[in-house]
């Protein structure tokens, strides 16, 4: 899953602004927990599945 496409398709599809999609990538990243490894490379380890993206952004626009 790339997370900017899934924010981007759950945007669309409930009509929302897409013009906030780079903040909303942003913010969902800054709460997630990312494994580093030895080569310098990286790995979001928390909140990494279509659901868990889907259940953030459902919880930010309808609270």
């Amino acid at each position: 899953m790339i997370l900017k496409e899934e924010i981007r398709s759950y945007l669309e599809a409930n009509n929302l602004d897409v013009s906030k999609l780079e903040d909303l990538v942003d913010e969902y990243e800054s709460e997630q927990t990312f494994a580093l490894y030895k080569d310098g490379s990286f790995e979001m380890i928390t909140g990494n599945t279509v659901k868990k993206v889907r259940l953030w952004l459902h919880k930010k626009f309808c609270l």
